[in-house]
């Protein structure tokens, strides 16, 4: 077994037991029928590290997870970055889309205080949010 695992790197070790496993039994089977031995199966199960390579490895397996998971935050920003894009391009050409996107943010504010609005032609209406706000 050392000479089979040796040959390799820790991740490819760990990547590959039960292929390491079936290299095992192939070699193993032959000195087995030699001593009138029969091998039913090799498995690896279970591997013990010394505790400065268990910690060496947990801080690495920290890292890659803080990693994908900063990967994962940045794809969602970006996309939240596109979507308030494409929707300031929208209200940007879309003067009706504008008013109503006015309105909902003139009833959220008046939802959220005890805030009464009075508005009164249609054409000041940005005007008057600007004084309000």
């Amino acid at each position: 077994m050392r000479k089979i695992i040796g040959q390799r790197a820790l991740d490819d070790f760990l990547n590959d037991k039960q292929q390491l496993a079936e290299l095992a039994e192939q070699q193993l089977q032959p000195r087995a029928q030699s001593l009138g031995l029969s091998i039913v199966g090799v498995g690896i199960k279970d591997v013990i590290l010394p505790g400065e390579m268990k910690d060496l490895m947990n801080r690495v397996i920290e890292a890659r997870k803080a990693a994908e998971a900063n990967l994962i935050f940045r794809r969602e920003e970006t996309a939240a970055i596109r979507s308030q894009a494409n929707s300031a391009k929208l209200l940007e050409s879309n003067p009706t889309l504008m008013r109503l996107r006015e309105l909902e943010v003139i009833e959220k504010v008046a939802q959220s205080t005890n805030l009464q609005v009075v508005l009164g032609d249609k054409a000041g209406l940005t005007d008057q949010l600007r004084k309000i706000v």
